[in-house]
């Protein structure tokens, strides 16, 4: 692909990310836009009552730390299990992956209508750590089936090599092992962070009334617009900003192509 074309695949690509935010902007620094005039006046009115809305800044550190908390957790209980389903050949291997996918094919809606009578009996309704495990349901699968994938293409040489040579686990792990994975494990928390910083379904119908995320405090507001545009516009750029942010940062981390090792030699990593 030549520099010209993948310049222009790129500005497409942007183009299509923030030009819908154009309208969201502007809505969300004036008060009112009458239909006759083709940009709105400027004001920050709308912005300095979000920022001051104890329920915004609630939702928007509940949802952070939600995410933060799933993801890590996620990762933690889905990586060894995705890098043995990714390296190894055994007998019901495809079977485990096809299970992996049954929180996907079932409706959510009655997962978690099953959720919600099984955590009233055991202490985890209307609670915080029931929307942890009810999240983990979903998303630790999902996790796994990620990095599944992308084991796929990891060599077991190079810990083997490493072994051989007397390196620890721990420095197994951390120097050859996660190096040779990073870009497919943070695309996959990506996607976890997202899902879960959309998840609505869920954190409603486990979670306690009282507690409000920027999912559950945004799309009410979407769909009936009770406290005008403008207010609305702001959250729902809260809401976007956080994914924005995550993309920019960790998109500087991910390696390219040429940067991996080369998995037909070998001795290459250590």
């Amino acid at each position: 692909m030549s520099r010209r074309t993948r310049t222009i695949i790129i500005a497409l690509m942007l183009a299509a990310v923030l030009v819908p935010l154009i309208p969201l902007v502007l809505w969300s620094f004036t008060d009112i836009w009458p239909f006759d005039q083709p940009l709105p006046s400027f004001s920050l009115r709308s912005w300095e009552a979000t920022l001051r809305n104890s329920q915004v800044i609630e939702a928007l550190i509940n949802s952070l730390v939600l995410c933060v908390v799933v993801v890590s957790l996620s990762l933690a209980m889905s990586f060894f299990a995705a890098k043995n389903l990714g390296t190894r050949r055994f007998k019901g291997r495809r079977l485990i992956q096809f299970l992996l996918l049954v929180p996907s094919f079932i409706p959510q809606i009655a997962l978690v209508f099953g959720m919600q009578r099984v955590f009233s009996q055991i202490g985890l309704y209307n609670n915080y750590a029931g929307v942890v495990v009810a999240l983990l349901v979903f998303y630790v699968p999902y996790m796994t089936l990620l990095l599944s994938a992308v084991f796929e293409g990891y060599d077991m040489d190079y810990e083997r090599q490493a072994k051989s040579l007397g390196v620890s686990s721990w420095n197994i792990l951390w120097h050859v092992t996660l190096p040779a994975v990073r870009s497919g494990v943070i695309v996959s928390c990506i996607f976890n962070f997202i899902g879960v910083w959309a998840a609505y379904l869920v954190v409603s119908a486990v979670a306690h009334p009282t507690f409000r995320t920027m999912s559950l405090l945004a799309f009410p507001m979407i769909s009936s617009a009770s406290n005008g545009y403008a207010a609305t516009a702001c959250v729902i750029f809260l809401y976007i900003l956080p994914i924005l942010l995550i993309l920019i940062f960790f998109s500087k981390l991910l390696v390219t192509d040429t940067d991996r090792p080369d998995t037909n030699q070998t001795g290459g990593m250590l």
